[in-house]
């Protein structure tokens, strides 16, 4: 078979079409979801295609949507002009009579109320739903103006709206929403997505590495057993290994292309490195160094951590970010392309 010309793997932003791996489960809990209109509160670690999952589902969905990108929000006026683009895009009619003008001429000034006010009444008077679709929410609430308790009130009663809140800090998420004391919502799911079907994400890759005129049969399973089936990784790795092949080099191709994607992280995860505190170094490397009870005391002499209770502190904090896993009695780092990087550090073996 000839050699394609272009890699059939992309990475980089949220996939779709041919490059997007069927997730049948998640796509019919989520579809079924939103189909009674029951606010999803969507979790996941980093990398695991929580994006790519929501917006190929709402690409499905005949119901109307938006989707709300806040990573780069960083104070109240933004999340304003967001909502704002937002609803022109969504209802250009409204520009056009004057209502939204009215909102965007005090746009510094206006409640988030005021905003969802106009939007129900522009989705009730279009006979249709909608969904709204919140992703990176974390950022949102911890932005130095207090928008959590504005937008709750903002939110509540609006019959014909649906929303959607993505995050990968799920801890976020549950003090949020899983406050039975004080509910955002009457009616809220939540999902939490995992790691890609290995089965599944084995064929795939099968598939695209053939029609590359690559028909290693092992090569599918060895790339999973380094990835673990985690969705941004298995497309960084696969892409990088396509690109090698179709740079023409026929040997040795996952260990090149692993090597590729350190030297291309290298600079993130010397930045990420450097963010770490000195007791978060200390646990992290004890970890890279194939040793997963970090609470026990022959961890805690070893790599200084002090006291038990400063092992406990650090776990929680950095399991709590997404840094680590806990599974297999013990904790790991959950993403094995920063392993690799960390176990390639001078002196660490």
């Amino acid at each position: 078979m000839s050699k394609i010309y272009s890699s059939p793997f992309k990475w980089g932003e949220p996939v779709s079409g041919n490059h997007y791996l069927q997730r049948q489960k998640s796509q019919n809990f989520i579809s079924s979801s939103l189909e009674k209109h029951s606010h999803l509160i969507l979790s996941g670690y980093r990398g695991t295609g929580k994006t790519s999952l929501i917006r190929y589902v709402l690409d499905k969905s005949s119901t109307s949507s938006i989707y709300l990108d806040l990573r780069f929000i960083v104070c109240r006026d933004d999340v304003i002009k967001l909502l704002l683009d937002a609803l022109e895009t969504c209802f250009p009619i409204a520009k056009t009579d004057g209502r939204l003008q009215s909102l965007q001429s005090g746009a510094n000034e206006i409640a988030l109320s005021h905003i969802f006010d106009l939007w129900h009444v522009l989705v009730k008077q279009s006979t249709q739903k909608f969904i709204v679709v919140w992703d990176e929410f974390q950022h949102l609430v911890k932005l130095k103006e207090n928008l959590i308790e504005e937008l709750r009130e903002a939110l509540q009663g609006r019959r014909f709206l649906t929303h959607v809140f993505v995050s990968h800090r799920q801890d976020i998420l549950n003090e949020v929403f899983g406050n039975k004391k004080k509910q955002f919502f009457n009616n809220h799911t939540f999902y939490e997505v995992g790691n890609l079907d290995l089965k599944n994400c084995s064929r795939f890759l099968s598939q695209r590495f053939r029609r590359m005129g690559l028909s290693d049969f092992d090569l599918p399973d060895a790339l999973l057993k380094i990835t673990s089936g985690q969705a941004q990784l298995t497309q960084k790795l696969a892409h990088a290994l396509a690109q090698i092949w179709l740079e023409g080099t026929t040997t040795r191709l996952l260990p090149r292309a692993s090597t590729k994607l350190l030297t291309e992280h290298n600079d993130l995860f010397t930045t990420i490195w450097d963010e770490f505190g000195v007791n978060e170094k200390r646990l992290i490397l004890g970890l890279a160094s194939g040793y997963s009870r970090p609470t026990e005391l022959g961890f805690i002499k070893k790599f200084n951590l002090s006291a038990t209770s400063t092992a406990h502190n650090t776990v929680t904090k950095l399991v709590r970010e997404g840094w680590l896993i806990n599974k297999d009695e013990g904790y790991h780092i959950y993403n094995p392309l920063f392993l690799n990087w960390l176990q390639n550090r001078p002196g660490l073996k």
